[in-house]
Formats: C-alpha cells, structure tokens, sequence
C-alpha cells in the first residue's frame, strides 16, 4: 500500500494519514514507513495502534492534533516504536489500558526519542521505555500527561534506563 510514486522514488516520503488520504490509518502507515520518512497525521480521531519499525522518522499531527486512542499493540502500547531517533509531534493518547496494568501511550523501545506537544491522558502510563541501549537519548518538550495510572500507580512517564532524559515546558 505505498503512495503510487514510492516504488519509483528514490529517498525519503512523506506519507499522509487521514480519512482521505492514501492511508487510512496511522498502523498502516507504520507498515509501510522507511529509514527517513516523515508521517503526517491529519487532526481526527484513530482508534488504531502501531508499531514503527523505521529509524530517523517523523512523525506528526497536522491541522490540529491526531488522536489515537483504545487500542493497544504488543499488549505494550497505542505505538511501539522499535526504530532509532524517532520525532513524534502533535499527536494526543489516551485509553491506554493492558491487563498488565502497564499499558502505555509510548512504549519506547528504540533509541532515540523526542516527543514535543503531544498529550498522554485517562490511561495507564503515559510513556514507557528506555533500557541499556547506546545513545539512549529521550527528549520530552512542551507536553502533557495527565489522569494516568490505576489502582494507586501512576506513571506518566516511567523511563528505565536512557543515557539524557530531558523534560522541559511540560505539565505532569
């Protein structure tokens, strides 16, 4: 399901995500994402889960904030991201919810990560991930987690292991 022109182009796509666009979904999207390739989520609701194999890819909410929400992959996460230095922008989470207990908006298990004005909300973690990966770096900016956690835990963000987690102009 690439865009018609992707066999033939060589570099990175952008790949667009909306009721009317070639993919219909953000999963398919993730199927279909290579090494360097910019994803763009028209605002809208998705209830829909993905897992991001791709490395140096952006990923972002446009016209407004994508929502993805109530449905979660690997039993993990809304979005698994197992590729290198991923951007996520503009993108809202919410629903999260395992019978672990540990369901998150993110779970992160790459390395690399920047997340900048995005909201994790009414679900169980908000961001779950790092681990002894090198180059490990995990930047969240101008976010908001909010009304996480069940049953008196509550994680907005539960990062184990990075070599530089920065969290700056956010509310948790």
């Amino acid at each position: 399901m690439r865009n018609k022109t992707r066999a033939d182009a060589a570099g990175p796509q952008t790949l667009s995500v909306g009721p009317t666009r070639i993919y219909k979904t953000p999963s398919q999207a993730a199927q279909e994402a290579r090494d360097h390739d910019t994803i763009e989520i028209d605002a809208g609701v998705y209830v829909d889960c993905a897992v991001w194999k791709a490395s140096n890819i952006t990923i972002r909410g446009v016209g407004g904030r994508a929502h993805v929400k109530d449905k979660m992959c690997q039993g993990k996460g809304i979005w698994v991201t197992k590729g290198r230095n991923i951007i996520i922008e503009n993108i809202e989470f919410s629903g999260m919810r395992v019978p672990s207990e540990n369901g998150a908006g993110i779970r992160h298990e790459g390395a690399g990560l920047i997340i900048r004005n995005s909201y994790f909300h009414d679900g169980e973690e908000g961001i779950l991930g790092g681990g002894i990966k090198p180059n490990d770096v995990i930047l969240i900016e101008d976010s908001e987690f909010a009304r996480l956690g069940r049953k008196g835990q509550a994680h907005p963000m539960y990062i184990n292991v990075a070599e530089l987690f920065t969290l700056r102009r956010s509310y948790v």
